[in-house]
């Protein structure tokens, strides 16, 4: 179940960025990309095929994101200052912004 304390454990995880590649946890999100219509690679970016065209985040390079979990019914997605939370079964996106303390 996603919530605040799902959000924040994110956040936490992948505060930094992870030396490692494959400490990012990418490899399953890539599978689930090759065999679903929900995600595509263009060169060094991850494509939300399901978002509008328009959208900052429906295109994000695969260098920005730090980390990815994969949960019951959704792949989180997280960058510095956001999470996409991608639900695998009809493939709808969801965006959390981190807050930017001041």
């Amino acid at each position: 179940m996603i919530n605040n304390d799902t959000i924040n454990n994110l956040y936490t995880t992948f505060a930094t960025e992870p030396a490692m590649f494959e400490d990012r946890g990418l490899s399953r999100l890539m599978d689930f990309a090759f065999d679903s219509e929900a995600l595509d690679f263009d060169g060094d970016r991850l494509v939300f095929t399901s978002m509008e065209q328009g959208s900052p985040l429906r295109s994000v390079e695969i260098e920005r994101i730090y980390g990815a979990k994969e949960f019951a019914d959704h792949f989180a997605v997280v960058m510095p200052n956001s999470i996409i939370f991608l639900n695998k079964r009809d493939h709808s996106t969801s965006v959390h912004l981190k807050e930017v303390e001041e």
